[in-house]
């Protein structure tokens, strides 16, 4: 079975209420446990993402899932967050992006993500937004955006590094 499909099969049983097991959090938690400037109230959390605190790469799905296998065999994978529609989405949360990011282009079908998003809670419907791959409240680091990158390209053209 390919990433593809085991990222398909993810997103499925994300739809599943049943079958959840993926944390909760809410304003606060995001803000003190992660250290993320989130808005928001009880039912809605957001995350201004481009900025001075977090970064974003925006990918399709199934080579979301493939690039986060990557990152997990070299313990450097962070949260994503999936947006199931026609075409699901997966944002890859990071360091701010580095102003030299702009020299190299990025690869195709991949994006930085300067935007408000939505973050899950407790409350979020999960047709809107869920975690791919929740942030860990222990260790709340997020990845670098230039590993991420160097993921996507090392999965799409076979580089080592």
């Amino acid at each position: 079975m390919t990433a593809a499909e085991l990222s398909e099969l993810h997103a499925l049983d994300a739809l599943d209420v049943s079958v959840d097991t993926t944390p909760t959090f809410d304003v606060r938690d995001y803000r003190t446990a992660m250290g993320w400037p989130v808005e928001g109230d009880a039912l809605n959390a957001y995350l201004e993402l481009g900025g001075d605190h977090v970064g974003a790469l925006r990918m399709r799905a199934g080579l979301g899932a493939e690039v986060q296998w990557w990152l997990r065999l070299r313990m450097l994978a962070g949260p994503v967050l999936a947006v199931p529609g026609k075409r699901t989405e997966w944002t890859f949360l990071t360091q701010p992006i580095p102003d030299e990011h702009h020299r190299r282009p990025l690869p195709p079908g991949v994006e930085p993500v300067s935007a408000r998003v939505l973050l899950p809670t407790g409350d979020t419907d999960r047709t809107m937004v869920f975690w791919a791959t929740p942030p860990d409240p222990i260790h709340p680091t997020l990845p670098q955006f230039t590993s991420v990158v160097g993921a996507v390209r090392s999965v799409l053209y076979g580089h080592r590094f």
